[in-house]
């Protein structure tokens, strides 16, 4: 189940890539802080009680709530509901995401033998954390810049989580 949630979140940063759209973009981010919830759900075994009560309030409370708020607030004060980039497709976006994303999913066969990180955790997230360096680069919008730079913890986030099993502590600092 956990790799499973794991590929959604790496098909929500694929259509991140595909759509212009701000309030689909908020509403993935939505999507990204539920799916981390379901994830260090599924961790709680490798966590103990103190760091998965943490986890929990950021993941549903800070990612899943506030910021999408923050974020909803500041659109309807911006009064652009689309991200014009010009002279880039949204396919350009969608074809190097899609690259992106296979590459980290086939990373996982080169870091297969090193136990303290988990492989789809880690191609995942380093695939994340690149998609939304190319959001931020490529999409020219303010908010869809901030919007990427969330992503991009999204994925920073995930690929602690991979990490947690030999430093909890870590996800505390």
């Amino acid at each position: 189940m956990e790799k499973g949630l794991i590929i959604l979140f790496g098909l929500t940063m694929l259509y991140f890539a595909s759509t212009g759209r701000l309030v689909s973009h908020i509403r993935l981010l939505i999507w990204q802080g539920m799916l981390l919830f379901l994830i260090c759900c599924t961790n709680f075994s490798r966590l103990n009680l103190p760091n998965f009560l943490f986890l929990s309030v950021e993941t549903l409370g800070v990612k899943t709530i506030l910021i999408p708020w923050f974020l909803f607030g500041i659109l309807k004060k911006y009064g652009s509901l689309r991200d014009e980039t010009p002279g880039k497709p949204h396919f350009f976006s969608l074809f190097t995401a899609s690259v992106i994303l296979l590459m980290g999913v086939l990373s996982h066969h080169w870091i297969a033998e090193n136990p303290i990180i988990s492989p789809i955790h880690f191609g995942i997230s380093v695939s994340a954390i690149i998609i939304s360096l190319l959001l931020i680069t490529v999409k020219h919008n303010v908010v869809s810049s901030i919007i990427g730079f969330i992503a991009m913890e999204n994925g920073i986030f995930l690929l602690s989580l991979s990490i947690a099993k030999e430093m909890p502590l870590l996800l505390l600092s």
